[in-house]
């Protein structure tokens, strides 16, 4: 995908590796050498154009979920991930104040912060849709 700035036109090819990020409103989260490249480290959060160069054959979703939602027992929502330990401990405990058990998980070296279960994925998408009352945007996974 290329990523350009709005504000200089400066552009960036990178490749989509997750499915963040995890806030409501913004599109895309760079590495730091992508937005060194666009010039965006100083400003933090720039207006960007996405434009898709080539789309992927789903392999790694395939792979990980051979099973079709109805098969699936129990959802959950990610609200977000965290590199910082400390960010995903806040997020943890403000949503525990309004949503089931939430927790988080190591992955890859960030720590996901995820709530639930649900017994249906209607239901844990309306609660992640809700999550925008927080400013923030969400996944719905099977639970695990």
């Amino acid at each position: 995908m290329d990523v350009r700035n709005e504000k200089n036109g400066r552009t960036v090819r990178v490749a989509v590796n997750d499915r963040g990020p995890f806030v409501a409103g913004r599109i895309v989260d760079l590495s730091k050498a992508a937005a060194a490249e666009i010039d965006s480290v100083a400003d933090g959060v720039v207006p960007v154009t996405l434009t898709v160069v080539t789309v992927g054959d789903n392999s790694r979703r395939k792979a990980s979920s051979q099973a079709d939602d109805r098969s699936i027992s129990a959802w959950a929502v990610q609200a977000g991930a965290f590199a910082d330990e400390a960010n995903a401990r806040r997020l943890r405990d403000r949503l525990a104040e309004r949503y089931p058990t939430p927790w988080t998980e190591e992955f890859s070296g960030l720590k996901r912060v995820k709530f639930g279960p649900y017994r249906s994925k209607s239901e844990a998408e309306s609660a992640r849709d809700s999550l925008s009352d927080l400013g923030l945007a969400g996944i719905v996974l099977p639970y695990r």
